[in-house]
């Protein structure tokens, strides 16, 4: 229980300090977001478009559950920018700089314990596990982990930039898998 508690507090704290660098650089940033999207960058019916503004908890709220789509389908494109986003949103502080893992489950295996779309993808970043499955979501893998993951969508500003995040996340992991195999034993 106490191990419990101290992995519930590192991981407030991270997304305390996640959220602290966030209101500075998005004050800095005066760089032009784009208004619409090109043909390559969004999706076909889908709800999101590249350079949403939207803060991905109301994102959440307002499209309906299965109808979140990445604008980013050819995710090279946004993935040097999306892992600058996961770094500045402190996600590194447990899954480690290179999405390898460390307290919290590593993100290049192609695991995904609540599905691989990008719906599914979006909202338990935004809402965290406990946040996602009150919404319904069951798990579908099972895994070795710490402890919930926390909800990050008040630490990430915009729609865009958790895009952004999931890109890099797919630039680094195979095809996902929903089954985590058992090591063979001789």
């Amino acid at each position: 229980m106490q191990k419990h508690i101290a992995v519930a507090l590192v991981s407030l704290s991270l997304l305390s300090l996640g959220g602290a660098f966030w209101p500075s650089r998005a004050a800095d940033d005066t760089s032009p977001k784009p208004e619409t999207s090109s043909p390559d960058t969004e999706p076909a019916g889908g709800c999101c478009k590249a350079g949403d503004a939207t803060p991905p908890t109301q994102l959440v709220q307002k499209v309906p559950k299965g109808q979140l789509m990445s604008p980013y389908q050819d995710s090279a494109k946004v993935a040097d920018e999306g892992h600058q986003q996961f770094t500045d949103a402190g996600c590194n502080g447990c899954h480690g700089g290179t999405g390898g893992g460390g307290m919290c489950p590593p993100l290049d295996q192609g695991v995904w314990f609540f599905g691989s779309d990008d719906d599914a993808l979006f909202r338990l970043i935004t809402l965290g596990t406990d946040g996602l499955e009150k919404e319904g979501f069951k798990r579908q893998a099972q895994g070795v982990v710490q402890g919930p993951m926390p909800p990050m969508g008040p630490a990430i500003p915009t729609a865009d930039d958790l895009w952004k995040i999931i890109a890099w996340i797919r630039s680094i992991q195979p095809a996902p898998s929903h089954v985590i195999h058992p090591p063979a034993s001789d």
